[in-house]
């Protein structure tokens, strides 16, 4: 089975579920396919004042609830997100893609480290096992914006908007609590 799994750098649901994600794909030796798409804010999107004010909160209360580590926030929107998934494509070409997101995400929504620094990237990069000085030479590229563009359609044509969302076979659902429902459509495959 292959689950596609749309996410986001600057979502903190995304970031509460991708460990999540990645057990379950093991749990039932499915394939995950990484759709990445650009933040809601990034994407123009309207963000209306009561749900920026929920988004924080609520996720660490969830956090909480599932014992996953979050709080120490170093915002990736803008610059951070893109040179984040400048790398992603590369990571995922080294078979290190669901590693690389889940210590990206970890790193700026529960540790503080900002992505937008060398340093915080370099942190991020050999943290997912991956050669820091051969990422320093595709850091910054733009070769990720058709991909991620795509996703977002695929997405958008799917009846969903936001991150995390998720698809597999003609199951598609949108966030962190709902995963449940993938793993569901799991079992009726093995």
């Amino acid at each position: 089975p292959v689950i596609d799994f749309f996410l986001s750098f600057r979502s903190p649901y995304t970031a509460i579920v991708a460990d999540r994600v990645a057990a379950l794909a093991d749990a039932y030796d499915a394939d995950l396919r990484l759709r990445f798409v650009l933040p809601m804010v990034m994407r123009n999107l309207p963000l209306p004042k009561a749900k920026r004010e929920y988004i924080l909160p609520d996720t660490a209360r969830e956090a909480r609830r599932i014992g996953v580590p979050f709080g120490k926030i170093c915002d990736p929107v803008g610059r951070p997100v893109e040179r984040g998934y400048s790398l992603l494509p590369w990571a995922i070409e080294q078979g290190r893609g669901m590693d690389y997101v889940r210590v990206f995400l970890n790193n700026v929504w529960a540790k503080g480290v900002d992505a937008n620094s060398n340093s915080g990237m370099r942190r991020i990069v050999e943290g997912a096992g991956l050669d820091w000085r051969v990422a320093r030479q595709i850091l910054g590229n733009d070769d990720w914006r058709d991909e991620a563009e795509a996703n977002r359609l695929e997405m958008m044509s799917l009846g969903v908007w936001g991150v995390p969302s998720f698809k597999i076979g003609e199951t598609v659902t949108w966030g962190q609590d709902r995963l449940w429902l993938i793993e569901d459509e799991l079992k009726k495959t093995g």
